[in-house]
């Protein structure tokens, strides 16, 4: 019987390892491209697009021109996306106007073609449409007594929204709510009138976008209990949410479904007021906040916990 040479079953074994080993690299491989788009698929998020601005034609002309001028849509972007619980897509009539020029730029000889092909731009799932029914920027000015070119002036700002949460798939309006905030410098002795301070204007704009996002991630986020211990509750907002040490709120049960019978449309669940809190800690991902009135024996994961509404009482 032959018997081939040492060397050769040397070798023979040496490939049978190498193959052995570059299917342990391949397995890993897929693995890890399984893991990776796993994490990708549970990393998406809800996809939102704040609309081009709606000025009322109430407001006075110049106002008008402010505004529309104005950084508010980009502060209102801006406290979306660093709120970090959405996806914003724009539909700013400028940027799209811009990608457009980029994707026909692509699809010439001078690019290597790799921008967004037309039809495939993700949809919002809301929109968020904005209109401003009652602006004013400006400042106020009296001439001091006695004093030559001196006046006392002092600047402000208001704005009051509308605002409406659009579900794009089926084009009803799931959430619709008003919006105000106003801000005034303290008042100082200048050498004439001038003209009013952007830090007044800039300040409103960030207090009512932040307002804006917090409104937009309760309505499709809900603050919601993760965890009861005692009278804290744990509950799913960090300290990018706008929470702040103190607010209160009012704690509700969630309870059976409510279906229009008519139209088949799911219109929330029926919720029961069981309790209140107050915020008391903030953290990266979580706060914390104490029950005030409640049984909170009677708490669970999943409770809601919503801002209170004022109520508009007869004089």
């Amino acid at each position: 019987m032959y018997t081939p040479p040492l060397r050769n079953s040397s070798i023979q074994g040496n490939v049978s390892q190498a193959i052995t080993m570059l299917k342990n690299i391949v397995s890993v491989l897929l693995s890890l491209s399984f893991v990776s788009f796993s994490a990708l698929a549970q990393d998406a998020k809800y996809r939102v697009a704040v609309s081009d601005l709606i000025v009322s034609e109430a407001i006075p002309a110049k106002q008008q021109e402010i505004v529309r001028k104005s950084s508010l849509i980009s502060d209102v972007e801006n406290a979306i996306r660093n709120g970090r619980k959405f996806e914003l897509l724009t539909r700013r009539a400028a940027h799209l106007q811009a990608i457009r020029k980029e994707q026909e730029f692509a699809q010439s000889d001078l690019a290597a073609g790799d921008a967004a092909n037309k039809g495939e731009f993700s949809n919002a799932q809301s929109l968020v449409q904005i209109e401003v029914l009652d602006f004013n920027f400006g400042r106020s000015a009296s001439k001091v007594p006695n004093i030559s070119n001196k006046y006392k002036v002092q600047d402000g700002a208001r704005i009051e929204l509308s605002v409406q949460i659009i579900d794009t798939s089926k084009g009803t309006v799931v959430a619709s709510f008003p919006i105000k905030a106003s801000n005034s410098g303290g008042s100082f002795i200048a050498n004439g009138v001038g003209s009013p301070s952007r830090a007044v204007l800039d300040k409103t704009f960030e207090t009512v976008a932040g307002q804006l996002a917090n409104q937009l991630s309760d309505t499709v986020f809900p603050i919601t209990v993760l965890r009861v211990q005692g009278k804290k509750l744990f509950i799913n907002r960090g300290n990018d949410s706008g929470l702040k040490v103190g607010e209160k709120f009012i704690i509700f049960e969630p309870g059976e479904e409510l279906v229009d019978p008519q139209t088949g449309e799911s219109l929330g669940s029926a919720e029961t007021e069981v309790g209140e809190c107050t915020v008391s800690r903030i953290n990266p991902k979580f706060s914390v906040v104490d029950v005030t009135s409640g049984d909170p024996a009677s708490f669970a994961a999943g409770f809601i916990l919503r801002r209170p509404v004022a109520n508009n009482k007869k004089k």
